[in-house]
């Protein structure tokens, strides 16, 4: 009944979660920005895939550095 789950495992898988989404986004964006011909080109998506990729590798590097008691 008393049993202790360990909390730092689901927390760093999280973090490598949303470093793996982070990069990808973030490559996808910067193809879509700098590939001349891609399909979304000029549509503002290329920027925003890079800005929320870029925010998400902020997440996962807070939420894996910094220690809650």
């Amino acid at each position: 009944m008393g049993e202790q789950v360990k909390t730092t495992s689901n927390r760093n898988m999280h973090a490598l979660l949303l470093t793996i989404f982070g990069i990808l986004l973030v490559i996808v964006g910067i193809a879509i920005i700098t590939v001349h011909g891609a399909p979304l080109r000029g549509s503002g998506f290329g920027t925003i895939f890079a800005v929320l990729g870029f925010l998400l590798l902020v997440i996962a590097f807070l939420r894996f550095y910094v220690k809650r008691p």
